[in-house]
């Protein structure tokens, strides 16, 4: 799998929809969910998230599970993540991740690593939704402001963070995809060898 050397703008997707229900989202619920989340890292100390799709203990993008949370997004989810993903024309994209990621105005994500087992073989898409010019992503030393309404792969296997030195909390849509396509004939040349 081959990823950006940092980041890669994939497309311009309509998330309108999704916008707008992103900022109806109460407190009381980005708390409650973010408190369940199983990516609680330290480096998010700032950031909560409502996690629709994830992967199970971070290693295998095939294990991967839904929230209920999933079932009453799904509808104004996929049409974001079909329109990110056209560039690279898979035929049978799987979603192992896909989340709301919320970092509060004035602060940061610290540089890291996602080091995992999943993360060398899948592709990182962000969609912003809600942003400022003060919200800048950092990937292997390079600042890039990621405008809404459009979708962006980005590198997270080399140093990455966030800073949002705006007055308004910035909101992405985060997920992940892999052609699953070719999990499957890998899985089967597996069966073959053995």
């Amino acid at each position: 799998m081959k990823k950006p050397a940092n980041v890669r703008c994939l497309a311009a997707v309509d998330c309108a929809q999704l916008t707008r229900l992103a900022q109806k989202v109460s407190q009381q619920t980005w708390s409650a969910e973010d408190a369940r989340k199983e990516n609680d890292f330290d480096v998010f100390h700032h950031t909560q998230h409502v996690v629709f799709r994830f992967i199970a203990g971070n290693r295998d993008p095939e294990d991967s599970y839904a929230n209920p949370s999933w079932d009453a997004w799904q509808r104004v989810l996929q049409p974001v993540m079909d329109a990110a993903i056209a560039p690279f024309g898979f035929t049978k994209p799987v979603f192992p991740k896909a989340m709301l990621a919320k970092l509060l105005a004035g602060h940061r994500i610290d540089p890291h690593r996602d080091g995992a087992g999943s993360n060398e073989r899948v592709h990182k898409i962000h969609v912003p939704l809600v942003t400022n010019p003060d919200a800048t992503f950092h990937v292997n030393g390079e600042d890039f402001h990621l405008e809404a309404g459009h979708a962006y792969e980005v590198n997270n296997i080399v140093s990455h963070g966030a800073a949002n030195g705006g007055n308004e909390d910035r909101i992405h849509f985060i997920f992940e995809v892999y052609e699953g396509a070719y999990a499957s004939l890998q899985a089967k040349d597996r069966h073959a060898v053995l």
